[in-house]
């Protein structure tokens, strides 16, 4: 009676064959499209290359040497852009290549922890292959000694920790990727502004705990049809052939973040908020093109000139009302002939505008920090940033409204200049954001008059 074998062997069987599979099909790829005569001309082409860039090569070492002591202080910091990665890249890769092959192996009395701790371990073998041919070389010329090994030792230890906590996250909800992201960028910005790194690391330990010890089901279907088209889109066979294996639609980072659960009981709001979220997925080149620029006005600008934070601050916010109301204004496009309850559908809208500004609050609260602001500074400056745009918002999705349903109306700009005057003045002072509830909650007029046919 033939003895069952071991996991490990029918895993590397099965690597083997999936490998002999790749290997024939680019075989078969070359073949077609390759001609030998050109291959031949330019291996020749490239050795005389090298031989050029090994020349240039030594005289950018001479250059360089020594240079590496800017960077090496900031070895200490690699965790958190680890973390990081992690969380982004989690929204839409689980990190790990378990695809259709291992799972079936699984209902076979082969262990599923067991092969995942394979791939694992195969993919971080091959980054210390990586790391030791380039990182590692670079390192030692460009730094000194205890720099290089600090460098890499602290590479070694934060890619196995990215990888596992994106193979974690990948299946838990957007909330927990988008806190993870939220609380590291925190802490990598205390560390700018040399907090203890011990303490730093400490919070990102209890972050990094409270999702890996987090017990939850793996989300074996998506997992797999993402690795099954990115372990069998080879590159070159799609260049040649100009056939492209993707994963499908509904697994893109917006389809992550604005999925939702099955099975729920929607209120008229809830399905006027499904119905917005289709058609801002729809709209996404606009949405990623506006949140984006938003962020780099108030990053950018002020890391070279401070006090332009009063300037850009106000136009963020003026530019994001803006293009939010432009995409209100589709309203009659994207419920066609359906009857429409005005504050229903207002009110779903703006809650998806709210969390769409979530991210010029947290790169102000950033470039705040950076520069040096108080935390009480900075704690009223995002009361009233965030009162303003509670109002404000509203009021331009109201004017919207109005516009789509042909009504006539009229608003007190001034109110507008002026709370936009008082932001501005706050990051100077935080004692000007008191005039911003006075401003804010004293209504203005909003005379309606009769429909125009």
């Amino acid at each position: 009676m033939m003895e069952p074998r071991t996991t490990y062997s029918v895993y590397t069987w099965l690597r083997k064959k999936r490998w002999k599979k790749k290997f024939d099909l680019y075989q078969q790829t070359y073949n077609m499209v390759v001609d030998p005569v050109m291959v031949f001309y330019s291996g020749l082409f490239v050795i005389f290359c090298l031989f050029i860039g090994y020349d240039w090569l030594q005289q950018l070492i001479t250059v360089l040497d020594g240079r590496g002591g800017i960077i090496a202080p900031y070895a200490l910091l690699l965790p958190f852009l680890a973390v990081i990665s992690a969380a982004i890249t989690s929204f839409t890769d689980p990190g790990i290549r378990f695809t259709s092959s291992e799972l079936q192996l699984s209902f076979l009395p082969h262990s599923r922890k067991r092969l995942v701790t394979y791939l694992f371990l195969e993919k971080y073998v091959l980054q210390i292959l990586i790391i030791i041919v380039i990182p590692l070389p670079v390192a030692f010329v460009l730094m000194s000694w205890e720099s290089a090994v600090l460098w890499v030792s602290l590479l070694f230890l934060s890619y196995p920790l990215s990888l596992w906590l994106q193979w974690k996250l990948f299946s838990l909800p957007s909330t927990h990727k988008l806190t993870v992201v939220l609380f590291s960028a925190i802490l990598s910005s205390l560390f700018f502004l040399d907090y203890p790194v011990l303490l730093l690391y400490l919070g990102l330990s209890i972050v990094i705990l409270m999702f890996l010890m987090r017990k939850g089901d793996v989300d074996w279907g998506r997992i797999i049809d993402i690795n099954d088209a990115r372990v069998w889109n080879m590159w070159l066979v799609g260049y040649f052939t100009e056939v492209n294996i993707k994963p499908p639609k509904r697994f893109g980072i917006t389809q992550s973040i604005w999925k939702k659960k099955k099975g729920r009981h929607y209120s008229v709001q809830h399905l006027y908020g499904r119905i917005w979220t289709g058609y801002l997925q729809k709209s996404a080149d606009v949405i990623w093109k506006t949140i984006p620029t938003v962020c780099l006005i108030i990053l950018v600008i002020p890391m070279r000139v401070d006090w332009m934070l009063m300037l850009t601050l106000p136009i963020a916010i003026v530019v994001y009302h803006e293009v939010a109301g432009g995409l209100f204004s589709d309203v009659e496009t994207v419920f066609h002939s359906m009857p429409i309850e005005e504050e229903s559908c207002k009110t779903s809208y703006m809650i998806l505008a709210y969390i769409g500004f979530s991210p010029v609050i947290i790169s102000f609260f950033s470039i705040q920090l950076i520069l040096g602001e108080s935390f009480v500074a900075i704690g009223m400056q995002l009361i009233a940033i965030i009162l303003f745009v509670y109002v404000d918002l509203a009021q331009v999705i109201n004017e919207r409204m109005m516009m789509v349903q042909k009504e006539n109306f009229y608003r007190e700009e001034w109110r507008r200049v002026a709370s936009l005057i008082l932001l501005g003045a706050g990051v100077y002072h935080p004692l000007f954001l008191l005039g911003v509830p006075l401003v804010v909650f004293k209504q203005g007029r909003s005379i309606r008059k009769e429909l125009i046919s």
